[in-house]
């Protein structure tokens, strides 16, 4: 057995040199695996542009996220990114892998560099650290929808930014690692691109940007790519240009982009109105159910000089930063349901109030106002404790100080339409805020004898019609809506009585008689402005009420007037900044044609408080209503409209079907059109230029591109003969074959002439090959746009453009 031994080794004889790998040591090991790692000049060019294109996309998050602190987030993102895009594209881990290490680069990297809000001693991530990084991807992205933008960079919204930018550049870079497609390297940033505007707002976070720099990017890292690979794309070594045909077929596809972008841009929806942009946030519906909050209009009482809250001289709110005789809000009330004034905002009816408060912060909108002024607000010991906020005109920020910051400080929630601020827990004495602000313009309050007034009305879903018989005594002669309000407002501030619907006590306990009084008092004129107490307030001879029913009422005959006019609970600022219950009052605003709102204060339609009191001992007395005027007889039964007529010259008029037919049916049945004119016009450039090798190539890298859409089977890296047996014995292709192999490798450079009677040859074995395809795959490969992303091209043994011998076939 030993001599088996022996006699079989002299037999296969020992290994020769390099057959066996020499065993390495783990620190050999160790840095052989780490060498991998070492980045070529391709790598670098693959970092910056891929770092370019990223930056481009997340331009989009501006417009939602406020701070400097979320380009740091991005940025850390990025970073990490290219470090496991690397790893990925060096090593080929599974996917597995790769995200597993992400995320372990996600969270201890991540808290350490980006979210750092609850880093202790400025390096250790807490456990509040973890769940905000962890939030940031699960709820992270609700909170950038549903909260007024731009939204705070801190906390879980931090790591939205982190997360997209980590995600974005490993896949970006590592595609481009692993592959050369150039669909494949622009997949994701497009997708990037489509998420941050998806998340962004109706405003463009920056169309040079996103619409003009992320395309040059994306072109300039294709054409680099190119130019340092070259097995593929246009560059080839020792050419000092692109081919001909690269540069006029780029040159047919700009000008094809431009002539469809410049004919069908301008008609494109959404280029002439910007209310037509859609994003995610439009058709979210977040916000905090306003209807368990009281109206501030119900409890206006509570300010009057005979409640039992004691508020009307005591201060109640310290104000800053507002001139005097500025109109400061509480609460801006847009509907009316029979019932009360209250919320509608972006709804139609008050039970859509849930969803018109947004939580806000220290930053509303991208773009400063121009006159940005800073309103600090403080709640003195037993002051005001509702949960409605003092703000004035249009709020853009607000930021809560002290005692107050950490209760409050994410408790803010603001409705856009009407720019009232709520804060559910309310305040407390010893709060402070500030609110960042654009005042209203001066000159609102008076009632001028023209205003440019819009027409329509707020949504109102009670009965106003019981106001009518007061419109027609009051309106006047004029037939001009403003004209007409004016004259009522005027009228129920000289003809009316004020009255707060209780007499006056004095500091000593009322007698039995005082308590009768005040209670029959409070009983003829009790507070409120629903449709019951309002119709007592107006079918009195003489008017009895508050700022409560007089604004509530001119709220409502303004809009049965047409004229879209809402209430306001709130006070204008005094000299010393001082608020008491006495200057809380309500008034109402109206709508002009630009979209603006003009205030009507107080003073200009309630009755002087000292001057026209209601007497104690006065009863109301009902008023006499004109003699209704009989109804007009029904107007005739209008005819049917007529069809509405589509313009077809503006594909921005067309029906929604006509747009999606002509984007998804008949530009790509175009596209398919124009295929086999562009790919015949293609193939005759291709092969009238360059070398004779060239062309050679050429032609049979054509007849293989027809071949492959026709279905037949190819020899993967075979040779010319090799290939044509492939396509069968009906095309008798390895005569041509033979005779190209001939001309290749022959001992002098092809002749021209006899490589064009070749391609004519060839040109019979094309049509050998499609004859014996059936008549449905002969249709589809015509049509069939694969050939124009052909690029591979063989060089020949007499090729002068390169030294060395290419693959040869």
């Amino acid at each position: 057995m030993s001599g088996g031994r022996t006699t079989d080794v002299g037999v296969i004889g020992a290994p020769k040199e390099g057959m066996i790998k020499p065993q390495l040591t783990a620190k050999e090991q160790v840095r052989a695996t780490l060498g991998r790692m070492r980045p070529g000049p391709a790598h670098w060019v693959d970092t910056v542009f891929t770092i370019g294109v990223v930056a481009c996309g997340l331009v989009g998050l501006r417009t939602v996220v406020f701070g400097w602190e979320w380009w740091r987030a991005a940025a850390v993102g990025v970073l990490l990114g290219l470090v496991l895009g690397h790893i990925q594209g060096t090593y080929r881990w599974p996917l597995v892998a790769t995200t597993a290490l992400g995320a372990v680069m996600y969270f201890l990297l991540g808290g350490l560099f980006a979210v750092r809000d609850d880093v202790k001693w400025g390096v250790l991530p807490t456990g509040q650290t973890f769940k905000d990084l962890a939030a940031g991807p699960i709820s992270g992205w609700m909170d950038l929808l549903t909260l007024v933008p731009p939204v705070d960079a801190r906390g879980h919204i931090l790591a939205v930014p982190l997360f997209i930018a980590l995600v974005a550049t490993t896949l970006t870079y590592a595609t481009a690692r692993i592959t050369r497609s150039r669909l494949r390297l622009v997949a994701t940033p497009f997708a990037l691109l489509a998420v941050t505007i998806a998340l962004g707002t109706m405003e463009p976070a920056s169309l040079l940007v996103q619409g003009l720099l992320l395309a040059l990017l994306l072109i300039g890292w294709v054409v680099a790519r190119d130019h340092l690979d070259p097995d593929i794309g246009i560059a080839r070594p020792g050419m000092q240009r692109p081919a001909l045909s690269r540069v006029v077929s780029g040159a047919l596809i700009l000008l094809v982009a431009a002539l469809v972008g410049g004919t069908l841009g301008p008609y494109l929806p959404g280029r002439d109105h910007e209310d037509q942009r859609r994003v995610v946030r439009t058709g979210v519906v977040p916000g905090h159910d306003t209807t368990i909050m009281a109206s501030p209009l119900s409890r206006f009482r509570n300010f009057t000089q005979d409640s039992p809250s004691q508020l009307y001289n005591r201060e109640i709110l310290r104000v800053q930063g507002v001139p005097r005789n500025t109109p400061m809000r509480l609460a801006t009330l847009d509907t009316w349901d029979g019932s009360t004034w209250g919320i509608a905002g972006r709804g139609d009816t008050r039970a859509d109030a849930g969803r018109s408060f947004q939580q806000f912060g220290r930053r509303v909108g991208v773009l400063a106002s121009g006159r940005p002024t800073q309103v600090k607000v403080t709640v003195p010991e037993e002051g005001y404790t509702g949960g409605w906020l003092l703000t004035s005109g249009r709020v853009e920020g607000i930021e809560f100080l002290g005692a107050a910051q950490k209760r409050l400080q994410d408790k803010a929630w603001l409705n856009l339409s009407t720019n009232t601020v709520l804060v559910p827990p309310g305040l407390r004495p010893g709060d402070v805020y500030e609110v960042r602000t654009a005042l209203p313009p001066e000159g609102s309050g008076a009632l001028p004898e023209t205003l440019p007034v819009s027409r329509g009305e707020m949504p109102m879903t009670g009965d106003t019609s019981f106001v009518d018989a007061r419109i027609q005594v009051w309106k006047g002669d004029s037939q001009d809506p403003w004209q007409q309000f004016r004259q009522i407002a005027t009228t129920m501030r000289e003809e009316g009585t004020y009255t707060d619907g209780t007499p006056a006590t004095g500091s000593e306990a009322p007698s039995d008689k005082e308590r009768a009084a005040t209670a029959r008092t409070a009983q003829l004129y009790p507070a409120g402005h629903g449709q019951g107490r309002l119709d007592r307030f107006l079918n009195s001879e003489v008017l009895a009420g508050n700022d409560e029913q007089y604004a509530a009422t001119l709220g409502i005959i303004g809009n049965r007037l047409g004229i879209p006019t809402r209430v306001v609970v709130g006070a204008t600022a005094t000299g010393d900044g001082l608020l008491r219950g006495r200057d809380i009052h309500a008034w109402v605003e109206v709508r002009l044609r630009d979209g603006s709102w003009y205030q009507v204060l107080a003073p200009t339609f309630v009755p002087d408080r000292a001057e026209q009191a209601t007497p104690a001992d006065n009863d109301p007395q009902p008023w006499d209503k004109p003699a209704a005027e009989p109804p007009p007889p029904p107007p005739e039964e209008p005819p049917p409209p007529p069809e509405p007529v589509v313009d077809w010259s503006s594909p921005s008029t067309w029906p929604l079907w006509a747009q999606l037919l002509a984007v998804f049916v008949l530009l790509p049945l175009l596209v398919l059109l124009l295929t086999p004119v562009v790919t015949a016009a293609r193939r005759a450039v291709r092969l009238r230029r360059g070398t004779p090798d060239q062309r050679i190539s050429r032609a049979w890298n054509d007849l293989l591109e027809e071949a492959r859409v026709l279905g037949v089977p190819l020899p993967a890296g075979g040779t010319r003969v090799e290939q044509a047996r492939a396509l069968g014995p009906q095309v008798d292709a390895v005569p041509a074959a033979m005779r190209a192999d001939a001309l290749v490798f022959g001992p002098a450079p092809p002749d021209p002439t006899a490589v064009g009677h070749w391609q004519g040859e060839l040109r019979q074995v094309r049509r050998r090959l499609r004859r014996t395809a059936p008549f449905v795959t002969r249709v589809r490969a015509t049509f069939d746009p694969r050939s124009l992303l052909s690029r591979h091209e063989d060089i020949g043994m007499h090729d002068t453009t390169t030294s060395s011998r290419k693959a040869l076939r």
